[in-house]
């Protein structure tokens, strides 16, 4: 099988050409997209790599971000399995054919390269660490797979199932979006653990923006993913555990102010309200975690009957 590896370049002349050079020896073809640099990104590739058919160069005029990227990348790959990476040399190319291997020995149709297998990469700070595990925790729980690394940049998938698997996204928020929707829509996600790199090059990512993008993303998927069944549940849940917080915030200022609590029954109200809450939740995940599990079911055996 023919394996294309797409990589979304912005601003990254430092790296790049490093990245091609290497993957040269494990890619049949390597789509570069500049993805409107400012800097001599698209000059370098094109000084260095010109007369080599294996590399084709895309320019973007501007800036679009790393979806647009990628997915002008595999419009125009040609390869059966298409492969991401990133311009910044974080990700050892040595990996390409073991992603592609997984997908034609486990008759996967998503292969992702975990940096969390067995453990987080050293050269990871303790805030994106803890991030990763967050959004992959959230991703697991909206696509009911145990997925371990949502955010990889490193990634293998049959092309033909890209129109399927593509999502809405401008940036990082990609990645555990498109992992999300590839197992709500019953495709097989297998994992591979893989190296990390320092990048070469200064770092674009904002921890507390991107971060915040990245949440409020995976939230909204959370939310439309889940089922009409569980969100009545749950939202009612929701309602009452804030009503009980709200109560016990209010009782914990009057017993620091006065040394007392004047309403003696209140702090029943918010234990029940609480207590009540977390079951009423408890039971909206169970209902919808039973759900997504039929329903990718239902999926896959639809797209086996094919």
């Amino acid at each position: 099988m023919r394996v294309s590896l797409v990589v979304p370049a912005y601003n990254e002349e430092l790296a790049i050409k490093k990245v091609v050079d290497e993957a040269l020896d494990y890619a049949d073809e390597i789509i570069v997209v500049d993805d409107g640099s400012k800097d001599n990104t698209a000059r370098i590739v094109r000084q260095n790599f010109s007369d080599n058919p294996k590399v084709k160069l895309i320019r973007h005029k501007t800036n679009q971000g790393k979806a647009d990227a990628l997915r002008t990348g595999v419009s125009n790959a040609t390869g059966d399995i298409v492969v991401f990476t990133d311009a910044d040399d974080t990700y050892p190319c040595k990996h390409i054919p073991e992603l592609a291997a997984e997908i034609k020995r486990s008759n996967a149709d998503v292969v992702i390269g975990s940096r969390f297998m067995p453990h987080p990469p050293n050269n990871m700070s303790f805030t994106h660490v803890m991030g990763n595990k967050l959004f992959s925790g959230l991703v697991s729980y909206i696509s009911s797979a145990e997925i371990t690394d949502s955010q990889s940049g490193m990634r293998a998938f049959k092309r033909e199932i890209f129109p399927e698997i593509d999502v809405k996204a401008r940036s990082l928020e990609y990645e555990p979006k498109a992992t999300a929707r590839a197992a709500k829509l019953g495709y097989k996600i297998k994992e591979i653990p893989i190296e990390y790199r320092k990048r070469i090059g200064k770092s674009k990512i904002n921890g507390v923006k991107d971060g915040i993008k990245i949440l409020y993303s995976l939230i909204s998927v959370a939310y439309s993913e889940t089922t009409l069944l569980a969100r009545t549940i749950m939202i009612p849940g929701l309602v009452i555990g804030l009503i009980g917080l709200f109560i016990g915030i209010g009782l914990i200022k009057d017993f620091l102010a006065l040394g007392i609590v004047r309403r003696p029954y209140y702090p029943l109200i918010a234990t029940l309200s609480l207590l009540v809450s977390t079951q009423l939740f408890s039971l909206g995940l169970i209902i919808d975690n039973i759900t997504k599990k039929l329903s990718r079911m239902e999926e896959a055996i639809k797209k086996n009957g094919k």
